[in-house]
């Protein structure tokens, strides 16, 4: 419908003007025009939902569709991608099929006609109960299973699921939302965030194998996160690893604090064994916007010394 200004009154200029300003949102979230005649007729809270759900289960490239163009110009669907641990396979299917039965509750609503922000409560089945048969979520041993062992496995999840007393998750989540020409869609404010890389350095002989589960993160300030990660020793013999991190440029290694380490201390490795580490930790303020920092590992190895026997 088109209201024409001739003639207007000044009591109804007055009226639209008080409508404006009671829904002016109160968080820094870009507006974006909407288009009703091309708009999803899916709720924001629709969209939280499906956006939590796609990614409790790894499932990263659904989980990007719900981003908004704000952020998906910064990062792109192949960068974003390899930035997360994404399932596939049957590993994607069963997680979904998990996922499925989140449970999500409305904490805090903000909604007004562009923008919108909900803190909301979560809780989603681990299968925690049938965790030896998850192989602790490795997609690749789960992807590797032959079909009668994965209908084997369906049917554990599906009894877990059928049970009244279940292990889950539970959880809070604070997201914000625009509105777009094709949607409501989850502002996760990219261009605000510091990206930090993780890179290995590794000894020239060949001996180790590391891998990054991820590597590439975009940091909020404050907000922990966590890095995983595999050493494989390639050699026949013992090796005793060795770990040092160094930081590009130098001066922002003071804006990160190691929460956590599991490689701190020196550590064996047996011939071909792989193990799994972790390490968390927080980024503090003030970092230039968009500044890049890059965490090396710096992986020595030595052979290890031989215990002596004591004489009897």
């Amino acid at each position: 419908m088109t209201i024409s200004h001739t003639g207007m009154s000044w009591k109804l200029v007055f009226g639209i003007a008080a409508l404006l300003i009671f829904f002016t949102p109160i968080f820094p979230i870009p507006r974006a025009s909407p288009n009703p005649t091309n708009r999803s007729p899916e709720k924001p809270l629709d969209v939280v939902r499906a956006y939590l759900k796609a990614t409790h289960a790894h499932d990263f490239r659904t989980a990007y569709q719900y981003i908004s163009t704000f952020d998906r110009n910064v990062r792109d669907e192949n960068r974003y991608l390899r930035s997360e641990a994404n399932f596939s396979g049957f590993a994607l299917v069963l997680a979904k099929t998990l996922a499925d039965d989140m449970e999500v509750w409305v904490v805090e609503e903000k909604l007004g006609p562009f923008n919108a922000r909900y803190q909301v409560g979560y809780r989603v089945p681990a299968a925690d109960e049938i965790a030896s048969q998850l192989f602790d979520w490795n997609p690749d041993k789960l992807n590797a299973l032959s079909t009668n062992e994965q209908r084997r496995l369906f049917a554990a999840v599906d009894s877990v699921k059928n049970r009244r007393k279940m292990i889950t998750i539970e959880g809070r989540e604070t997201l914000d939302l625009v509105s777009e020409k094709s949607g409501w869609k989850i502002f996760l404010d990219w261009t605000s965030r510091t990206r930090i890389v993780f890179n290995a350095r590794q000894p020239p002989s060949g001996d180790l194998e590391v891998r990054f589960l991820r590597n590439d993160f975009l940091v909020k300030i404050d907000d922990p996160f966590q890095i995983d990660f595999t050493v494989k020793n390639r050699t026949d013999r013992d090796l005793v690893m060795r770990l040092n991190h160094l930081f590009e440029p130098g001066r922002l290694a003071e804006n990160i604090d190691m929460i956590a380490c599991g490689s701190l201390a020196p550590f064996r490795l047996r011939p071909q064994e792989v193990r799994e580490l972790s390490s968390n930790y927080l980024l503090r303020g003030p970092v230039q916007k968009s500044a890049r920092v890059s965490i090396i590992y710096d992986f020595t190895a030595a052979p290890a010394v031989a215990e002596r026997k004591k004489a009897p």
